[in-house]
Formats: C-alpha cells, sequence, structure tokens
C-alpha cells in the first residue's frame, strides 16, 4: 500500500534531531502507528497539516537526548496551542513539568516497541471519544479567501485566524523557530507587519495587544487591530 494511502494515529512526527529518530521510526514501523518520516522542529509543512486536520491532531514530539530537556516545557506549551502532544524523552525524564506544561502523555523513548504502540494508540482513542474540538475552525474557514501565497506566511495566517486562546509572541517565536534556536522577536514583527498590511486592504487586521515587552495576539478582527484602537 502506498505511504500516502495509510491512516496513521499520528499525524505528524516533530523531531528535535531527525537523525536520532529515524532508527526509532524504522523499530516503530511493523506497529503501524507512526508515520514512517519526521519533520524537524519549526516545519511549516508539519504545522500545515496539523492546522487542517478536520479531527483534533496529535502529534509525537520526539526528544533524542537530554542536551534537549532545557526548556522543553516551553516548547511543548506552544505545541499543544495547535495539536494533542505526546512527548518522547529520555530515560529519568521528570515527566510532570511537561504534563503542567500541555502535553497529552510522557512516554521514555526507550519504552518496548509494543507497549509503546499501544500507548500511542490508546491516547489517539481518547481524543477521538472526546465531544469537544481542541480549537475551532470558523475563524479560518471565514477568512480562507484572505491566505497569503507564501506558504511560511499562511502557516502564521493560520495559527492566528484558527486561535482559540490568546498567542504570546514567545511562543510564536519557539513555535516558528529551529530546533536550535527561536524565531527573532525582530523577525516575528517584520513577518507580522506583513500579514497585516495584507489584511487591511479588506477591512482586517491582526488582533493583539503589546505591553511590557510581550506582544499578545488573540486573532483577526474587522478594523484595526487593539494598539491601533487604543491610540
Amino acid at each position: 500500500m502506498a505511504e500516502e494511502e495509510v491512516t496513521y494515529p499520528v499525524s505528524i512526527v516533530l523531531s528535535l534531531q531527525r537523525e536520532e529518530t529515524a532508527p526509532l521510526l524504522r523499530t516503530m514501523r511493523s506497529q503501524h502507528v507512526l508515520p514512517a518520516l519526521s519533520h524537524t522542529w519549526g516545519s511549516a509543512q508539519a504545522y500545515g497539516v496539523l492546522l487542517h486536520q478536520a479531527d483534533t491532531p496529535l502529534t509525537v514530539l520526539d526528544v533524542p537526548g537530554p542536551q534537549w530537556i532545557e526548556g522543553l516545557e516551553q516548547r511543548v506549551h506552544a505545541l499543544s496551542n495547535i495539536s494533542s502532544v505526546v512527548v518522547l524523552v529520555p530515560d529519568h525524564t521528570e515527566p510532570a513539568v511537561l504534563l503542567s506544561a500541555g502535553a497529552a502523555n510522557v512516554i521514555p523513548r526507550d519504552t518496548p516497541v509494543r507497549e509503546l504502540a499501544s500507548r500511542i494508540a490508546a491516547e489517539r482513542r481518547w481524543l477521538d471519544m472526546r465531544h469537544s474540538p481542541q480549537r475551532p475552525a470558523a475563524d479560518a474557514q471565514q477568512y480562507r479567501s484572505l491566505r497569503p501565497r507564501q506558504y511560511s506566511q499562511q502557516v502564521l495566517f493560520d495559527i492566528l485566524s484558527s486561535a482559540s486562546r490568546p498567542w504570546c509572541c514567545h511562543d510564536l517565536c519557539l513555535l516558528l523557530g529551529t530546533a536550535r534556536e527561536p524565531m527573532s522577536r525582530r523577525a516575528l514583527q517584520a513577518r507580522t507587519a506583513r500579514l497585516n498590511e495584507r489584511l487591511m486592504p479588506y477591512g482586517i487586521s491582526l488582533d493583539y495587544t503589546a505591553q511590557w515587552g510581550r506582544t499578545t495576539f488573540v486573532g483577526l478582527v474587522e478594523g484595526p487591530g487593539m494598539d491601533e484602537r487604543r491610540r
């Protein structure tokens, strides 16, 4: 059966170090729970899949080594805004802080193959039994004709137009950056400014507040954004 015809319980595998994740995916292939390929952290293609999935998306975030543990809770918090997240961690990693950050489950990545597959499949079943969607898609549908042509801008647009809760600029910088470093605040400001310029001729703008060195994005709004309305 062709790879694209297979439906997996997991929507996307995100890796903080793809070459270390590849052996895990090969080992798990016979269990039919994980896609055959992973995406790097910050992949616009991966986020696009998550943002357009009809049911609640499920992401496996693979953390191949202890060098990635510092600040991992911030990554989980940001990613959990667009997907349910199962985190595969090195042995002896404390799960409590990751669960508090929004992880649906935290599993040692050296868990026996069948047990790991069962726990991931159980997470998918639990998501499917939930009655309420994780995030509303009404705004994304309403503003679909306004989506930019550039793919990276499309992802930012989709994130903000389908937001079910406010986005802190620090979370966006982390989500849109690489495994090694987040996107700079200046780069995010430039990207959101370009998006705003595209939306304004249609009477739409980003809804946001800026205070104490932190910008919080709420979504899209008809008319000027919060900062401009307050001037």
